[in-house]
């Protein structure tokens, strides 16, 4: 993934960095709201052993609700098209595509993690990063690397990786005397309130993406994302380490003290590596990704202490997951989310870049 920002913001620069980071934002939209809390829903009852609930089931909605999640994409590139952003019908046509190809990619990670297959995961993520620099560096060779073609090379890797995560699940092998349809009701009033939570946190982490393509431009999204990017590439680690922990509670392997107490071992070195991190990339960034983007280590200190604030959040959100049921796991990120959005629609337009990166550390704060 770092591979393919760096190679991308190099070629295209901030504008067409922004253009990238726009269309995956509409993406992340669409399909928090379009899988309708049932990715959540679906994870905690394939976790359960005695529950009924199979991988048959859950994936048999996931695909069904894809034509939904096509239309939320539809209604947003819509909105796009009444602001002052110069982007091509080919661009938007992108747009839906990688939309699709993120649910149904989100849909077979969902249906591994609820089986416990963490390695079938990782092989797929390895697979889809592998091919993406591949193709990247041909079509770069070729001259024909463009926004549009970096977007479609997303959707087409995620794509291949989401049938084969389904395919590694099994999702329609097994029981055949009942119909596919037999829980989805079940799956989608559990994933009411996980839906909300998912929702408030695509405003928490994503809105100012968005608020700020359309107050300041494309460039200063550019900008911004590529500072988030030095500490946002340590970001797997604690996603990995609240996988794992929300499932060890979930299934009822380890008690909530010392699931508490691994926390607090990891958040400590998570936050040496941040600051690490924050070093090299004020050295490196303008030599990595071009002198195009020096003015993104203006925000890169604060972007740096959001993403350590998140961090807190990531793990006592995955310890609701793990310890609670799911009207408990969505109240977090409401809140935090309503906040966040107060916060982005103030500060952005006043203060562009400045005010994203503060917006995104209150509004993480608020998370936590």
């Amino acid at each position: 993934g770092l591979v393919f920002v760096v190679a991308t913001a190099r070629h295209l620069g901030p504008t067409g960095r922004g253009e990238i980071s726009l269309a995956f934002t509409i993406a992340w939209a669409a399909t928090s709201i379009g899988n309708l809390g049932t990715f959540t829903s679906g994870r905690l009852r394939l976790l359960d052993p005695s529950n009924p609930v199979g991988p048959r089931d859950c994936v048999s909605l996931f695909i069904a609700l894809l034509p939904f999640q096509a239309l939320l994409t539809l209604v947003a590139i819509s909105l796009i098209s009444l602001t002052d952003l110069d982007l091509t019908p080919g661009f938007f046509l992108a747009m839906v595509l990688l939309g699709l190809a993120t649910m149904l990619f989100q849909s077979g990670v969902v249906l591994v993690y609820g089986l416990r297959r963490y390695r079938v995961v990782l092989i797929s993520e390895v697979g889809i990063a592998l091919v993406q620099i591949v193709t990247i560096v041909g079509v770069y060779l070729g001259g024909q690397l463009t926004a549009t073609s970096a977007i479609l090379i997303m959707a087409a890797s995620l794509a291949v990786g989401g049938a084969w995560l389904v395919s590694q699940a099994g999702g329609f092998r097994g029981e055949t005397n009942r119909g596919l349809t037999t829980y989805w009701r079940v799956l989608i009033v559990e994933g009411f309130y996980p839906m909300l939570g998912e929702v408030a946190t695509f405003i928490a982490f994503r809105l100012d993406r968005i608020v700020l393509a359309v107050a300041v431009g494309a460039e200063a999204l550019g900008l911004y994302v590529v500072a988030l990017t030095i500490p946002g590439t340590l970001r797997i680690l604690p996603k990995a380490f609240c996988q794992v922990i929300a499932d060890r509670g979930r299934s009822g392997l380890e008690p909530a003290a010392a699931i508490m107490r691994h926390s607090r071992r990891f958040l400590a070195g998570y936050f040496l590596a941040l600051g690490a991190a924050t070093v090299a990339g004020w050295v490196l960034l303008p030599v990595v990704f071009s002198e195009g983007f020096r003015n993104a280590r203006d925000v890169l200190v604060v972007v740096t202490i959001a993403e350590a604030i998140l961090s807190v959040h990531l793990i006592y959100q995955a310890l609701l997951v793990g310890f609670t049921g799911p009207r408990a796991i969505g109240l977090p990120q409401v809140v935090g989310g309503l906040v966040t959005v107060a916060l982005t629609v103030v500060m952005i337009p006043r203060w562009g870049l400045h005010g994203a990166a503060v917006a995104c550390a209150s509004g993480y704060a608020v998370l936590a």
